[in-house]
């Protein structure tokens, strides 16, 4: 009986794969979620337009690839909420980061990246690169927020990136508080 088990869930995970190359997703769908492959079951949501389902399976899957997967797939389809549902389980890696980062502003959706990033910060694995970002995207979207931004967080910003950034943007007022911050201040 235990060898029956065991060789029908390869068997379904074969024919699953199968049926997923072949654009068959309904019967994909089906086989993934007959053996709790929830990686496979949430690419084949997606496929299918399920994306709520989807960041449930991803959820269950639990592995930043399947996140990814799923997070580009919303945005593609402007399903922004669940994206960013998608997105905190990303950003918290910082490798991962610029990756999300260039995808969302390649296709101009840099108010929801914003979105995204600020709801991150409350993470309990927030790390400099979200906040150093974060005060990047400040800088050429939204000036006005910027000081704020570094007024609360000027700590867990990567100074020198983010001091680039306000030269670039001819935010005068950013760069010489974050010069006196570094305590450079014949550069202030």
């Amino acid at each position: 009986m235990l060898h029956f088990v065991q060789h029908t869930r390869l068997y379904n995970l074969q024919i699953g794969d199968r049926c997923f190359d072949n654009e068959m997703f309904e019967a994909a769908k089906i086989l993934f979620n007959n053996i709790s492959n929830f990686a496979k079951l949430s690419v084949t949501l997606v496929r299918l337009g399920e994306y709520q389902g989807a960041v449930d399976a991803a959820r269950k899957a639990n592995s930043t690839k399947t996140w990814k997967q799923v997070c580009f797939a919303c945005v593609d389809n402007e399903e922004f909420r669940l994206a960013q549902m998608c997105g905190l389980h990303i950003v918290v890696h910082a490798d991962e980061l610029e990756e999300l980062n260039n995808y969302y502003q390649e296709r101009g959706y840099f108010e929801e990246l914003i979105g995204l990033l600020e709801a991150a910060l409350g993470l309990e694995r927030a790390h400099m690169g979200m906040f150093t970002e974060l005060a990047i995207l400040y800088s050429k979207y939204k000036p006005e927020k910027m000081r704020e931004h570094l007024e609360l967080f000027w700590s867990r910003v990567n100074i020198p990136k983010v001091l680039r950034a306000a030269e670039h943007a001819h935010l005068w007022a950013e760069l010489v508080f974050l010069y006196d911050k570094y305590e450079e201040y014949d550069n202030a």
